[in-house]
């Protein structure tokens, strides 16, 4: 697990968690990571097949636009970056 997700359970240790505390803690936050990582696959599914790409090529079309970007695309541009982005945060704990 990195260290970012060790550090409060190691301040925790310090306090009087036992080990066993401590797993249970650690699985606890694997579990959940878990979830908002699938959480986050599923949305980015959904823009996939929303516009039949995947999310860097979409990003490609935006830049390169010539003409103005209807709001549409520019919200989901948006929604689909912050999913890519929560993924890559929850990933890093399972």
């Amino acid at each position: 697990m990195p260290g970012k997700l060790l550090e409060p359970i190691d301040s925790m240790a310090k306090i009087g968690l036992n080990k066993d505390e401590q797993e249970i803690l650690q699985g606890f936050v694997h579990n959940k990571a878990e979830q908002k990582a699938g959480y986050y696959d599923k949305k980015i599914a959904e823009m996939k097949q929303k516009y039949d790409m995947d999310f860097s090529t979409f990003q490609n079309k935006v830049y390169l636009r010539e003409a103005e970007i209807e709001l549409e695309e520019w919200n989901d541009f948006v929604l689909w970056g912050s999913y890519v982005k929560a993924h890559r945060y929850w990933a890093q704990f399972c």
